[in-house]
């Protein structure tokens, strides 16, 4: 028998039916009771838990407002010293950053107990020296983070940076035996009296052992980036140059030990006297290479700045330091820190020329096309052909 027939076929549809609608609206209710369930216990602890997080996010506020400026002015530094230009804002804001880091220092660490405290000029001496210190010590991260940067020292005379290594060899053993050695102390006075101040202080002392480090570094990169060949490689002339100057160091304390006559006090003359000499010879071939090239393209302009501002302020403290003990004897016994302040201003003030007027940086297509092969100085093609420096976005500062 057909069931689709059966008259108790409409009532099994409709029980089945019902069936369904029971079961749905089971499902419905345990749904509600579940939405109550959340209203009534989790409503609130969500509540509570942002109650809580707002309270946490007060507590962290301080720090993370000191977070964000922290990174704001490291950005500011960071772009400060990767500037190529040396224009703007940049050379304002890191001379600004400079001078407070040395009036800072000035305060927190002690000054020179033989320079008088009247007027506060104790203060005024350490400002300016530890301000000096700072400039002639940052000057070499520029240089150091550009070649990183270009992966490559083009532009940068080895001559320079060999005879820049040596020369700070000279002056930091110069530096620590007047501040260090008793002995040399007590042939200085005994030379230029008895009541004569020594003008080496602390910061000369930081500022000649850093920069010998820096200066090594920079030295290496050429070797580590190009190699010491081709226009990498010294010249002739500096290396025997330099081979006299490294042999006079060495010989220098065998002479003293063997000769009476002769005093570690002149040992250390003697190796102030090649630091300056040095000096003056150092910058000779970076201006040769810049004028060849018609350029200054690789060689960082921040480190003329900055030399520039170490080099004056430390010629003005010994002058000053001089005048307010009434003792000029710093001068005469100490010429090597006046001559090395005062040679580095006429050459930095060469370099900036070379830099703003006779070759500035909008040219640099001009000097893409000299190229300097003939002399095996810096092809043009592995010079201009990198990838340019990203710019600095003002907004972003």
């Amino acid at each position: 028998m057909d069931e689709s027939n059966s008259p108790e076929t409409p009532l099994l549809g409709t029980q089945r039916q019902q069936n369904q609608a029971e079961l749905r609206l089971n499902r419905n209710h345990s749904a509600q009771s579940h939405n109550e369930t959340n209203e009534g216990v989790v409503a609130p602890m969500a509540t509570d838990s942002a109650q809580e997080n707002a309270e946490g996010n007060d507590h962290y506020r301080p720090r993370r407002i000191l977070s964000f400026y922290y990174r704001r002015a490291v950005t500011v530094f960071t772009a400060v010293l990767v500037d190529e230009r040396g224009t703007g804002w940049p050379v304002v804001l890191g001379l600004f950053l400079l001078v407070l880091m040395g009036i800072i220092l000035g305060i927190i660490l002690p000054g020179d107990a033989d320079l008088p405290s009247k007027h506060g000029y104790r203060f005024l001496s350490n400002a300016i020296g530890y301000t000096y210190f700072m400039s002639w010590s940052v000057s070499f991260y520029p240089q150091v983070i550009s070649n990183f940067r270009r992966k490559s020292t083009l532009g940068l005379s080895p001559d320079f940076c060999g005879l820049n290594v040596i020369g700070f060899t000279c002056y930091t053993i110069y530096n620590l035996g007047l501040f260090f050695v008793p002995a040399i102390q007590a042939e200085y006075r005994a030379r230029h009296g008895p009541d004569a101040s020594i003008s080496v202080q602390s910061n000369d002392v930081a500022f000649a052992v850093h920069a010998l480090c820096l200066a090594s570094v920079t030295f290496f990169q050429i070797g580590y980036y190009n190699g010491f060949r081709g226009s990498s490689s010294p010249s002739k002339v500096i290396l025997a140059v330099s081979a006299l100057f490294v042999s006079t160091i060495l010989v220098g304390p065998l002479v003293v030990l063997t000769v009476k006559k002769i005093e570690w006090l002149d040992y250390l003359y003697l190796l102030g006297n090649i630091k300056v000499l040095i000096t003056l010879m150092k910058y000779i071939p970076q201006v040769i290479l810049n004028f060849r090239r018609q350029s200054t393209t690789g060689w960082s302009i921040w480190n003329i700045l900055l030399d520039f501002t170490g080099g004056t302020l430390s010629d003005v403290q010994l002058v000053l330091d001089c005048a307010a003990m009434n003792d000029w004897t710093g001068i005469t016994g100490n010429l090597t820190k006046l001559a090395l302040g005062s040679v580095s201003v006429v050459f930095d003030l060469v370099f900036m020329a070379q830099h703003y007027i006779l070759y500035p940086r909008r040219d640099d297509s001009r000097s893409q096309s000299m190229s300097d092969d003939a002399d095996g100085n810096l092809p043009s093609d592995l010079l201009f052909d990198e990838e340019p420096l990203p710019a600095i976005d003002d907004r972003t500062l």
